[in-house]
């Protein structure tokens, strides 16, 4: 699902709308230092819930003045974002 590691946080596994309310909750409890990289590599299926954790922590890097740097994001994602006309966002993260 989630691993801290410093300023590295690694996903793995499916991120679909089973799994992306836990993920939120583990992040929200975790604290966020000024530049984190979270890294895609392990994700194996996303859904655009997987969207909706990207804009959860674009949202906490406003509140926290920190700065997320995306790694290795699904190339579907882009497909999604583009479905639902945020692929300047989500393009934006590469």
């Amino acid at each position: 699902m989630i691993v801290f590691d410093k300023n590295r946080w690694a996903l793995s596994g499916d991120l679909t709308i089973e799994k992306i309310p836990a993920v939120i909750s583990l992040i929200n409890k975790k604290k966020i230092d000024k530049k984190i990289t979270i890294d895609f590599s392990k994700v194996t299926s996303v859904d655009t819930s997987t969207l909706s954790l990207i804009f959860e922590l674009q949202r906490q890097t406003k509140k926290t003045q920190s700065h997320f740097v995306f790694k290795n994001l699904p190339k579907n994602l882009n497909n999604l974002a583009k479905l639902y006309g945020v692929e300047d966002l989500v393009s934006s993260l590469h």
